[in-house]
């Protein structure tokens, strides 16, 4: 990858937070020059270190605060923990001896202690306990002041020691003070931690992705207080800073000091959801409050006058600085794709003939004409044209980050295009969010899940389309769950209405998203990999609607990378290819190798069909595992250098079994041994230090982190093994994540990408290479080609044939049954969660046999 177009596509990326802190900066300036007109005073270099001076207890707790909120928690007992943690330590320093060096350590060491106690108290119990962080701090926050109340009696403890007042009572060269030093130490110290340290990189992950991060081996709960314990050491600076200013521990200390921490945090960039945000951010952040506080306090103000002022400023603030960014955004953007606007508006008379169209339902064609959508450092889209006609069903295909997804995005109004037009039978048409694609009559079915988790079936059906009633008040929940229901059985699909949505199986949760989508009254409807996590039978019931619809004259566009499935539902295909329209006419002028040909540029042979050698010695074996309601007790076992397969429908255990294996399920019964030794697989790190991996069919939700780099998601197994006392080893980090974007021809403009801006097959690709660099003994691959194209395949079977030649042992899961029978020695197929059959290796099964043995048939 060329070195130079690697630092623009990541100076690309990085715009918009430079504009973030330019924004800040611009604030900060035009306040010092407002404040400096307003009071004669401002502008001197006294006043700039009396700010200094006032900041450097709040930069502290900022930066304790920014970890924690990076967790995606929150801590509203700072000021408390810093009235009770100075209080302390001041009355440990008067039982030392008050003015002597070892009362000073004493005190010092016992603030530390107290503040990082109660950074414990809180840790742990957002951590173990799954206490959700505001209730836990604001109990602590109670806590603690209460104590402190105590404790001192309510009276202040004077502090005459020179040592814990030395930060803040000593200026160098006479002007400076220590206490900027000491915030630059600080800065510098956790800057490190967070982004050179394993300790950090583990702090983002926990925060944008928790589900992912377990799987991926770290101990989320034992992070999280780790990182209050952390944070709890940096409170303990600011009290140290703050009580040694007024040179007495003041029990109504730090009363509203996490308002203004948690503002300047905020006004930063640090998300509330955790997972984003940075020092930088924070300590301009700081810096702003600052300066707002600084300067109202030298006007002649009313102090009911000065909160006002205050709150209205920083919410200006936080407001412009929204704005500013998301103009920025679009002006990198325009300045990629090579214009300076967006489309022509409509004129009156057009959208009244769009109106007119939609009114009469008359739409009959659809037509995307030299669409053009470019993201930071990738065009994803580059002069591409599509025509979508009623009754016909429509082909798209491509290689991952083809531009597939990204085109039907614009169409169902996720994105908007930056160049090029949409037209209703030839009138244009805007198409900004999904309301005006849903006005225009298009329904999307996203090949990743866009279900609410804390919601049943039924109120995820009729999301956004509810049904009240005769008083449009209540819901009628009966109608809408008979309407559900009425859904679920055109599919089969027996699930109950009011089973929440996370308790079903990722193909059960694609089926209800496919009901959903078919339960509007669109006349297209989009479908992207919509046979990527169900079964063959299931699949056979989606076809038979597909054609009805197509007989209602309702357009459908087919998004699949699944060959068979083309030719025997499409009329028409368009082939793209890194962006661009390759090709597009009827099926019956291709044929596979055609279609093939100009999705990749060359030509595959037969992809699943692999050189099957005598399997080793035995690696794996599972006695008697089971789990109440998902699957019965059984046994199986894997050699080195063979690759078990797994077959059977939607809900036969397949996935249960692999999520015991690898800790994120707990059996109620069983054994698994590896190399002959007894596991105890409590969490998915036994099974990973054990030499276990799994790349789960949930990539979403178990797989990546979306708002770390291709980089950071590659390596973030492997962290123990890339570090050296948590130290990230930089040059072993990039070498091994440039390794298997080679080797697995991952489609990134650099490594420092966000791995939510690739497509979801890259993304499967990034997965595996998080596993395959940790060389494993077990390798579990569940649906490891799902959403994948040819191209894709044929390299990831390559890789499979590869890791077998190397005496790993594979199990894979896979709803395609020539790839379970072309890739595998053996085949275990399971029925409603227990073992139907196993075919041996040698055994020349067919798709029927394996078919009737999942239905619970003899073969």
């Amino acid at each position: 990858m060329d070195t130079a177009k690697k630092q623009k596509k990541r100076g690309a990326a990085m715009n918009g937070e430079t504009f973030r802190y330019m924004t800040i900066a611009a604030m900060i300036a035009v306040l010092f020059v407002l404040f400096s007109f307003v009071s004669k005073g401002f502008l001197s270099f006294n006043t700039v270190m009396n700010l200094f001076r006032q900041a450097a207890s709040n930069a502290l707790a900022a930066i304790a605060m920014t970890m924690i909120m990076l967790t995606g928690g929150i801590d509203l007992s700072v000021g408390s923990v810093v009235a009770f943690s100075g209080a302390a330590g001041a009355l440990a320093m008067q039982a030392a001896g008050g003015s002597t060096l070892l009362a000073g350590i004493v005190g010092i060491t016992v603030t530390v202690a107290a503040a990082a106690g109660f950074g414990l108290i809180n840790g742990y119990a957002a951590g173990y306990l799954k206490i959700a962080p505001f209730i836990v701090t604001l109990a602590t926050m109670s806590l603690a002041r209460g104590l402190t109340l105590t404790v001192t009696h309510s009276s202040r403890v004077i502090v005459d020691n020179s040592l814990y007042n030395f930060v803040s009572q000593t200026d160098l060269f006479g002007k400076i003070p220590v206490s900027l030093l000491l915030v630059a130490a600080a800065y510098i110290a956790a800057y490190l931690l967070l982004t050179r340290t394993a300790f950090g990189r583990r702090t983002y992950a926990i925060g944008d992705n928790p589900v992912a991060s377990r799987a991926s081996g770290i101990n989320v709960e034992k992070h999280t207080l780790c990182v209050y314990i952390v944070a709890g050491v940096f409170i303990a600076l600011s009290t140290i800073v703050i009580v040694g200013r007024a040179r007495s521990a003041q029990p109504m200390a730090g009363v509203g000091m996490e308002f203004d921490v948690i503002t300047a945090v905020v006004i930063g960039g640090t998300s509330l959801m955790g997972g984003q945000g940075n020092l930088k951010g924070t300590l301009l952040g700081v810096l702003l409050t600052s300066v707002i506080f600084t300067g109202l306090s030298m006007l002649d103000l009313s102090p009911f006058v000065n909160y006002m002022v205050q709150g209205s400023l920083i919410l200006l603030a936080v407001l412009g600085n929204r704005v500013v960014s998301a103009k920025a955004q679009k002006s990198v953007l325009r300045h990629a794709a090579g214009h300076s606007g967006g489309a022509e508006p409509q004129t009156g008379k057009r959208a009244r003939g769009l109106d007119e169209i939609l009114a009469a339902n008359a739409q009959d064609v659809l037509e995307l004409r030299h669409i053009v959508k470019v993201f930071p450092g990738v065009r994803a889209l580059d002069d591409v044209s599509l025509t979508i006609k009623r009754g016909t069903i429509h082909a798209l295909c491509g290689e991952n980050g083809a531009g597939k997804s990204t085109l039907m995005k614009i169409l169902s109004g996720v994105y908007t295009k930056d160049e090029g037009e949409i037209l209703i039978n030839g009138v244009p048409a805007q198409i900004r969010s999904p309301a005006d694609s849903e006005r225009i009559g298009i329904s999307v079915i996203y090949q990743e899940l866009a279900n609410i988790p804390e919601l049943n079936v039924s109120q995820n059906v009729n999301l956004g389309k509810e049904l009240s009633n005769g008083a449009r008040i209540l819901l009628d929940t009966k109608r809408m769950e008979q309407k559900t229901r009425s859904l679920l059985d055109r599919f089969q699909l027996q699930v109950g209405v009011r089973q929440k949505i996370d308790q079903l199986t990722v193909g059960q949760q694609q089926m209800v998203e496919i009901a959903k989508a078919f339960g509007s009254n669109a006349w297209i409807v989009v479908m992207d990999e919509p046979t990527s996590a169900i079964t063959e039978a299931d699949k056979e019931n989606l076809f038979k609607i597909i054609r009805e619809l197509k007989e209602n004259n309702i357009a459908v566009v087919y998004i699949s990378h699944r060959m068979s499935e083309i030719f025997e539902i499409a009329d028409e295909i368009t082939i793209l290819r890194d962006g661009r329209q390759v090709i597009a006419g009827p099926v019956s002028e291709f044929d596979e190798n055609k279609v093939i040909r100009h999705m990749v540029g060359r030509e595959l042979n037969d992809i699943f069909t692999r050189e099957k050698g005598a399997p080793g010695e035995e690696v794996l074996r599972v006695e008697n595992l089971s789990r109440k309601g998902a699957f019965e007790p059984i046994s199986f076992s894997v050699h080195a250098g063979e690759v078990l397969g797994f077959s059977g429908l939607m809900g036969a255990g397949r996935t249960e079994i692999m999520r015991c294996i690898f800790g994120l399920d707990r059996p109620d019964s069983g054994a698994i041994y590896l190399g002959g030794k007894k596991l105890e697989i409590r969490c998915p790190l036994d099974a990973i230090k054990a030499g276990i991996a799994m790349v789960s069919e949930d990539r979403r939700r178990e797989g990546i982190i979306p708002h770390m780099t291709v980089r950071e998601n590659t390596t973030l197994a492997a962290l123990p093994w890339i570090s050296r006392f948590g130290w990230i080893d930089a040059k072993k980090d990039l070498s091994i994540t440039e390794e298997y974007i080679d080797s697995l021809n991952v489609k990134t403009p650099s490594t420092e990408q966000l791995i939510m801006n690739l497509s979801g097959g890259n993304q499967q690709k990034v997965c595996l290479a998080k596993w395959l660099n940790r060389s494993p003994k077990v390798v579990i691959l569940d649906e490891p080609t799902r959403g994948i194209d040819v191209g894709a395949k044929a390299e990831i079977h390559r890789l499979i044939d590869r890791l077998t030649k190397q005496g790993i042992a594979v199990i894979m899961i896979s709803s395609e049954l020539p790839e379970i029978i072309g890739a595998c020695d053996r085949i275990v197929v399971l029925y409603e969660g227990r073992m139907m059959k196993e075919y041996p290796s040698g055994s020349r099964v067919t798709q029927e046999q394996i078919m009737k043995s999942a239905a619970g048939l003899p073969a």
